[in-house]
């Protein structure tokens, strides 16, 4: 499969993010060309993936500006689902990097579900993102099939396109030291016919390093047992933002077969983003 990358500019491109949105989350709600077309004129970026002719996958995103710093809001990755799972995400997203810093971009943030380890494992473990900011019910009810039934919880990436910590990964050196393997649990949970379930949290814990395990299938757990779906959101939205309030900050995600256990860590901002070993 020989897949290209490339910045959309052209109205006929963008007309193609509309009908592909529409594919790629089967859904008639999608952004329309007089919006997408406008953002693109006035400081937007968009990208697209392409399989010779045919657009497959698409990268929407615009200016933001937060507590006084401008930045780049990436909102919305998406491939058609024959294209998903083979690392084009990724490679959209290191592109978006070289765009946005050729715009003079320094740093782009993004939301994504912290119980859907896949996306968390893109974001922070293969793009060296960070998280300090947890959004409870960040869209409201949304009645899709990732959502239904749920609070739209969110954490907010912040990708620091310039850091140490950046470059280290774009260059392909990762290093995770033993710290941060076998670091205290906050919240311990149960195997139950191969299905983790939540028990207690801990709130007082303290150590510069901490461990947070969430499930690692949170989709099957929601098809298995909402309840247990529900408290999963509840004290993972209780933990992360009580820990985050803190300080910590979350760095990076150990994988097992059940759980995925993901790092927070107390340095200050630019330790964890000019550190030379945690990655």
């Amino acid at each position: 499969m020989s897949i290209t990358f490339r910045k959309l500019t052209e109205p006929t491109e963008l007309q193609q993010v509309e009908a592909l949105e529409g594919d790629v989350w089967n859904t008639e709600e999608v952004i329309p060309y007089h919006m997408t077309i406008t953002i693109a004129k006035f400081g937007g970026l968009f990208m697209g993936a392409f399989d010779d002719d045919k657009m497959i996958g698409f990268l929407y995103s615009f200016p933001g500006y937060t507590h006084g710093e401008p930045h780049l809001c990436s909102h919305m990755l998406g491939f058609l689902p024959a294209y998903r799972k083979q690392g084009l995400g990724v490679k959209m997203k290191w592109l978006q990097r070289e765009e946005a810093l050729a715009m003079g971009h320094t740093k782009i943030t993004w939301t994504y579900d912290p119980l859907e380890t896949v996306n968390g494992i893109l974001n922070i473990v293969k793009l060296g993102g960070i998280v300090r900011s947890y959004l409870p019910d960040c869209y409201g009810e949304l009645d899709d099939e990732f959502n239904r039934g749920l609070p739209t919880d969110r954490f907010l990436v912040e990708w620091f396109l310039e850091s140490h910590r950046v470059e280290r990964l774009h260059d392909g050196r990762v290093q995770v030291p033993d710290e941060v393997k076998h670091a205290p649990e906050v919240l311990t949970y149960e195997m139950i016919d191969e299905l983790p379930r939540p028990l207690d949290m801990r709130l007082d814990l303290q150590d510069p390093v901490l461990s947070l395990p969430v499930p690692a299938h949170f989709q099957e757990v929601k098809r298995r047992d909402m309840d247990t779906a529900r408290a999963w959101r509840k004290m993972t939205s209780e933990l992360f933002q009580s820990y985050m309030e803190k300080g910590y900050t979350v760095t990076y995600i150990v994988r097992d077969q059940d759980v995925v256990r993901y790092v927070l860590d107390k340095q200050p901002l630019p330790a964890i983003l000019n550190a030379s070993s945690r990655g």
